[in-house]
């Protein structure tokens, strides 16, 4: 995870809470989701699934980690309204 710097938390849940951030030398955003380390059965399979799944509709994953304390998930960064608000 010393590759990317954490900026605004964007959301939070009773497991995860999401963060947007940046790679180290690039200026792109992306999330960063932070889990805890019981959700590492739920985060594998998603890795998994969504590393196979290329849509311009869905959101992108670039990369995970596995640090000493949590999960770490980079996702494409989507801007703009919620989809709660949108539909």
């Amino acid at each position: 995870m010393e590759n990317y710097i954490p900026y605004t938390e964007l959301a939070a849940g009773s497991d995860s809470v999401v963060y947007k951030g940046r790679k180290k030398g690039q200026l792109s955003f992306v999330a960063l989701i932070s889990s805890d380390k019981f959700m590492k059965p739920f985060i594998t399979n998603h890795v998994h699934i969504c590393s196979k799944l290329h849509h311009p509709n869905i959101v992108s994953f670039y990369e995970w980690y596995e640090t000493n304390s949590h999960l770490w998930c980079v996702v494409e960064l989507c801007t703009g309204q919620s989809l709660l608000i949108v539909c």
